[in-house]
């Protein structure tokens, strides 16, 4: 062999090496896994929740005529001019500033997280109203729906400019509609137009496939996260599983809450037989109403008002049971506070549990918050969530310059607890009626996200519902543990 040859092979031998080193655990330094990448450097991901946006693009009346007359794309531009300031007006929903300001601090906070989950309800209470007072001459009734379409967008567009590479898995609201409060039409035109708009959040192109096979015939769908290929979210239309559910605007006798159920069913089963895990995200909370159910006093009412038919209440309790296996847990709304429920098994031990994440609007008296959730890739277990608010009673709430939201609380130290699962959250729901903790006392205080605590003038009937989801059970736990 010639000195040329043999120094090549040498070389060869040495390259050879050094690739095969920096393959190896140890070696890579070079060669770090991405953020969102699967494997030992990347066990734990982070996700963002956030519920019940509630924006009021009517906050400043002086707007409105150039708002429905402009691009939503412009529309920053336009509440940039706003004489009105604050971050909120009293007794209204999420203006401009906070909606902003939300957004900028979750970036602050997660500036590239794995996807973000909203739990429904993006536009304000009462839309059609509000429209009908600025605009009472308007005969055309289709103009509040284009209106409608155009502050979803809006809102959606807020949200890819501060993400535009995060997935992003939206649930409806039982304010997001056409047809009004709690009134969404199985395979109607506010489901389409709303598919063409949230179909850019979701980023993976199978996920939109299949987001725009399913979402407008019941506004429900199914996702498997980027970061795991056995994570996936089940999105549901809780509307139709509502006990104030009408379908006004379209055919009386259709069912689409059966149909949305039977759905669910095969989704199970087949994240079931593919071995997924995984999460649900949904609006409205199933079981008692408690809020609704209480005179002002906190006294509870003869009779209790279920949030979802009675009709559905018990399937849904018997599929979270079946496949409690299968579904790491529940991400609800609705409430505009911060609170939980168990779903039980057979036993009476908890199977499932669902997360209540508190409301940006700060119309029911709450502070706005967003939560920052920890999880396990590998197996989308719950690690831990912190929660993160803006205190609206302070000097900086009645200006429009720039706030930094604060930690609330952080589950894990508030409760003393490892990890967010059903057992978890069982002990902390036994702690909350023993004395010699603090549970009470943070549950009290963290309800309504700190503003002017104690929120919660009786803790039994709140105790109660976080575990007994029919009104007999309810109410005998009323009875007994009075």
């Amino acid at each position: 062999m010639t000195g040329s040859r043999r120094q090549t092979k040498i070389v060869t031998v040495l390259l050879a090496f050094v690739l095969l080193m920096t393959a190896l655990p140890g070696h890579a330094a070079e060669a770090k896994a991405p953020r969102n990448t699967v494997g030992p450097q990347a066990a734990t991901g982070t996700a963002i929740s956030i519920s019940d946006i509630h924006f009021n693009p009517f906050y400043d009346p002086a707007l409105v005529d150039e708002l429905i007359n402009a691009d939503y794309t412009k529309w920053q531009g336009i509440f940039a001019k706003s004489k009105v300031e604050g971050y909120f007006v009293p007794k209204q929903d999420t203006n401009y500033v906070l909606l902003n300001s939300t957004l900028a601090n979750i970036s602050a906070q997660v500036a590239s997280p794995d996807f973000i989950i909203i739990s429904g309800d993006f536009l304000e209470h009462d839309f059609k109203k509000d429209y009908a007072k600025y605009f009472p001459q308007n005969k055309d009734a289709n103009a509040p729906n284009l209106f409608i379409t155009k502050t979803i967008g809006f809102v959606t567009w807020m949200i890819e400019q501060r993400f535009p590479n995060t997935p992003v898995y939206p649930a409806l609201g039982n304010n997001d509609s056409y047809c009004g409060d709690y009134n969404d039409e199985p395979g109607g035109k506010f489901l389409s137009a709303t598919a063409q708009d949230w179909q850019t959040l979701l980023k993976d192109p199978t996920n939109v496939s299949s987001f725009m096979k399913n979402f407008p015939l019941l506004g429900s769908y199914s996702v498997v996260v980027p970061t795991s290929k056995t994570h996936r979210v089940i999105v549901l239309n809780s509307n139709f599983f509502s006990n104030k559910y009408q379908n006004v605007c379209g055919n009386p006798s259709a069912q689409p809450g059966r149909d949305e159920m039977k759905w669910l069913e095969q989704e199970l089963q087949s994240a079931e037989k593919q071995q997924e895990h995984v999460w649900l995200l949904f609006h409205i909370p199933p079981g008692i109403d408690v809020f609704s159910s209480l005179t002002s006093s906190g006294v509870p009412k003869p009779q209790p008002v279920p949030f979802w038919n009675e009709a559905y209440l018990q399937p849904f309790m018997n599929l979270m049971a079946r496949y409690s296996s299968v579904i790491v847990g529940s991400f609800t709304g609705h409430i505009h506070m911060d609170s939980f429920e168990l779903v039980p098994a057979q036993n009476k031990q908890a199977a499932v549990f669902v997360h209540i994440t508190p409301a940006i609007s700060p119309v029911y008296g709450n502070n706005p918050a967003f939560e920052v959730v920890t999880y396990d890739r590998q197996s989308a277990a719950l690690s831990d969530y912190s929660v993160y608010y803006f205190d609206l009673a302070s000097a900086a709430a009645k200006k429009n310059d720039p706030v930094t939201w604060q930690q609330e609380y952080t589950f894990s130290k508030a409760y003393v607890q490892a990890a967010v699962t059903p057992a978890t959250l069982q002990a902390v729901h036994d702690g909350l009626l023993t004395k010699g903790n603090s549970y009470a006392t943070n549950f009290g205080r963290y309800y309504n996200v700190s503003r002017n605590p104690p929120a919660l003038k009786k803790l039994l009937p709140f105790w109660c519902g976080m575990i007994y989801l029919t009104i007999p059970e309810y109410q005998n736990c009323l009875k007994t543990r009075r």
